[in-house]
């Protein structure tokens, strides 16, 4: 550890070295896997018994590094396998620093000018969703946390007394939400001992959009009940299709619906935007002048998700996931709302202040977290200040465009799209296996065997372009969805998500993965069409966003 004489910089700097030496050196600038995909962990017998005394610092810590062989390599263009963090060198660097000095985010006065870093932060993104200088906000550890907030917040509003006294005699308070919204929402309402049951969704079709109405009268159906309602959900765009519910229609239903019940509250909104906050940077662009060249179609497109990404200015609260596409590790997620006050007694069911006190005075008992790093809130930082509003715009748009190069080229190389209107940052696809329903639409008719058998491809093929089956050269991570879509008996029918997010795709290098694709999916279907050795059974699991 570092002695009491020095900064310990030279020494962690040293440390980190010893680590780094432990990695794979031979891992191919291309490849998805750092040292290949996991493999064998048996290493850690070794180390099962707890060590009677110190051990050798250089070895223990070369062994911890181990741990990291065959993790996925975010910026690699062939990880496209989901919205996931590709951190700046800086990002890292900062929560390597931040770690040595373990600031306790929690009180000022264990964690210097931390806390006024995240007060600045809270302030430009309140900014950005239109919001005035009474809002607030609070990092924490994800949109779960985000979440859990936003119910939280909501229950105070409908039942006030709910903090000191638990939810009182009657019918448990509802949160309503569609089905665009994270499925962690669920575990939300059973945390705060709502219950899974209290969580109504509305039924949505994925890519299409949310009839705002048919919200509104399951809200008011819950109302007619005599049902609080804690908090409303709404999608902000969720990571598949991009999904974004309307938030005008719905606030302004909100309001008329609290008068029609005379109720003394109004529930909270919640717009989950973890994943499309990067467009309210574009909220102010000058789309007529297109300084950054983005052309017309991609420039159209992302004007209109613009527009409804900063609906959320008539939202109440809102989240921020950095380590999505904000340039920073796992994990750095930012909880805003639009009133400070309130989030300040947020576990007391009641009004309180949000007055910034003298340095030493400030301790944030409104957080989650008693013990509260200081790392993801440097860590945006540094991500905001180093690339700025336009390198976020640049970064976004380049995405989009790589996920739309996809799209133009895999159709033809035996991946059917799936999510043709897709404006977000994901698309769908459905490899066609030999012998099988031409469209993924007729599979979802046939019967069980052949759905069976198709699953099994789509799996075998995920495993192939990942190289678990000793594909050492063409090696391109996807996401394996084992329950896209149903069949007629309710049978699960397996797809392939592909999610670019490294800063080093363009054209011609998304354009030689699809190649890859390609060939890789030929050696698979030579091999089922002449093999003799039936493909292995897959189980359906749940695959998180």
């Amino acid at each position: 550890m570092p002695t009491p004489s020095g900064e310990g910089g030279d020494e962690l700097a040293g440390r980190i070295r010893v680590a780094f030496d432990s990695l794979p050196r031979d891992t191919d600038p291309g490849d998805p896997w750092l040292g290949g995909p996991p493999g064998d962990y048996a290493w850690l017998a070794e180390y099962e018994n707890l060590p009677d005394g110190p051990q050798d610092a250089d070895r223990v810590l070369g062994s911890a590094a181990r741990a990291l062989r065959g993790q996925l390599r975010w910026h690699s263009p062939a990880t496209l396998f989901n919205m996931t963090p590709q951190p700046l060198l800086d990002t890292a660097a900062i929560t390597a620093v931040t770690g040595l000095h373990s600031p306790n985010a929690l009180w000022d006065f264990c964690s210097a000018g931390v806390i006024e870093v995240e007060r600045q932060l809270v302030r430009q993104f309140a900014r950005r969703a239109g919001w005035a200088d009474t809002a607030g906000g609070v990092f924490s550890f994800g949109g779960k946390a985000g979440l859990l907030y936003a119910v939280r917040m909501g229950l105070n509003r409908c039942s006030p007394d709910s903090y000191r006294e638990g939810l009182p005699p009657g019918r448990v308070p509802a949160v309503v939400t569609t089905a665009h919204n994270h499925d962690s929402l669920e575990f939300v309402c059973a945390l705060l001992g709502l219950g899974t049951d209290a969580c109504v969704r509305v039924p949505a079709p994925p890519g299409q959009n949310t009839d705002p109405d048919a919200l509104v009268e399951v809200i008011d159906s819950l109302l007619s009940e005599g049902r609080p309602i804690a908090c409303v959900v709404l999608s902000g765009g969720n990571i598949l299709h991009n999904d974004i519910d309307p938030v005008h229609p719905v606030t302004a239903a909100l309001d008329r619906l609290c008068a029609e019940h005379a109720l003394p509250y109004r529930p909270l909104v919640h717009f989950d935007t973890v994943v499309t906050w990067p467009w309210l940077f574009f909220a102010d662009y000058d789309f007529a002048g297109d300084p950054l060249g983005l052309g017309p179609e991609l420039a159209g497109r992302i004007r209109a998700t613009a527009a409804l990404v900063s609906q959320v200015r008539a939202a109440d609260s809102m989240t921020i996931d950095f380590h999505k596409t904000g340039l920073a590790p796992y994990s750095s997620s930012l909880f805003l709302t639009r009133d400070a006050v309130e989030l300040h007694r947020w576990v007391e069911g009641g009004r309180g202040e949000a007055e910034h006190r003298p340095h030493g005075e400030n301790v944030l008992l409104h957080t989650i977290e008693h013990s509260r790093s200081a790392a993801p809130i440097l860590a945006a930082w540094v991500a905001v200040q180093s690339v700025g509003v336009d390198g976020f715009r640049v970064y976004l748009a380049n995405l989009l465009m790589s996920n739309r190069t996809f799209m133009e080229l895999l159709p033809s190389r035996g991946f059917e799209l799936l999510t043709p209107s897709s404006d977000g940052v994901a698309s769908v696809y459905w490899p066609s296996p030999p012998g099988s329903a031409p469209t993924f639409a007729l599979l979802l008719e046939a019967g069980p065997s052949e759905i069976a058998a198709a699953n099994r491809y789509t799996h075998a093929l995920f495993r192939l372009l990942a190289g678990y089956e000793g594909n050492p050269y063409s090696r391109v991570v996807l996401g394996h969805l084992p329950a896209y879509g149903a069949g007629p008996g309710g049978e699960p029918v397996a797809a392939l998500r592909l999610v670019p997010g490294s800063v080093f795709l363009d054209e011609t290098t998304c354009s030689q993965i699809a190649e890859r694709m390609e060939q890789v999916k030929k050696g698979l279907d030579v091999a089922v069409r002449f093999g003799t050795e039936p493909l292995e059974e897959t189980r359906v699991y749940h695959v998180p966003e």
